[in-house]
């Protein structure tokens, strides 16, 4: 049962540029007017051959900040996997402050941009990466912005994503299998085509389900007598 309002939240056609930002503006507001710290987070996520390197978002709330340094090690093992241009940059939303725990090298801390914001914000990623096995609301947001959801199985969130197959809409891995985790981040970051096909199942999985949410039409209105 989806309890959340994702209508503002849609398929994403942004081209790099845009998306790239949409990225900056979260991370300095003023980034956009500073053309030093604008060429910092260029240099971040932008490859040399000029294309954007895969963005991973990842919302986690206060309740949830524990679950930080799993997040930390999991993209810091994909990272060393993946050559520079295909490793993905971590954007991470809620926490504005770096935890005290070791971090690996391209991570990006964003305050939570609020229920106006994170369409947009959303729209400019790659990858959802759940925090937690349960199923957020910023889980529902992401996937009605076509982006697939990353996590792991022992909690509600096997409910939502699909891992394999023709529906595929994202990727889980068994709860404790840190492995597993880093071999579908690996997967998704090496494979755009898969990630954008999950991404467009995930967004119609959300349509699907509020329409089946959406009460009948109340005919009660309608002239006794009128044509159908």
């Amino acid at each position: 049962m989806i309890s959340v309002d994702t209508t503002a939240f849609r398929p994403r056609a942004l081209r790099a540029e845009k998306r790239f930002r949409a990225l900056a503006r979260a991370v300095d507001p003023n980034a956009l007017l500073d053309h030093q710290a604008l060429d910092h987070v260029r240099t971040m996520l932008w490859t040399k051959e000029a294309s954007l390197r895969p963005i991973v978002i990842s919302a986690v709330t206060d309740a949830e900040r524990r679950a930080v340094p799993v997040l930390f090690d999991t993209i810091g093992q994909v990272q060393q996997r993946l050559p520079e241009h295909l490793a993905p940059v971590l954007l991470l939303c809620g926490v504005v402050a770096a935890p005290a725990s070791p971090r690996p090298t391209d991570v990006l801390f964003v305050p939570d941009p609020g229920v106006d914001g994170r369409p947009l914000l959303f729209a400019a990623g790659d990858l959802f990466l759940a925090a937690t096995p349960e199923t957020t609301t910023a889980t529902y947001e992401a996937m009605a912005t076509a982006l697939p959801v990353i996590g792991t199985t022992g909690g509600s969130l096997e409910k939502d994503i699909v891992n394999g197959g023709y529906d595929a809409n994202g990727w889980l891995a068994d709860d404790g299998d840190s492995g597993e985790l880093v071999a579908a981040l690996v997967q998704a970051c090496l494979y755009r085509p898969e990630r954008m096909r999950r991404g467009t199942a995930a967004a119609e999985y959300i349509r699907t389900v509020l329409e089946q949410q959406r009460p009948p039409a109340d005919d009660s209105s309608r002239t006794p007598g009128a044509a159908a």
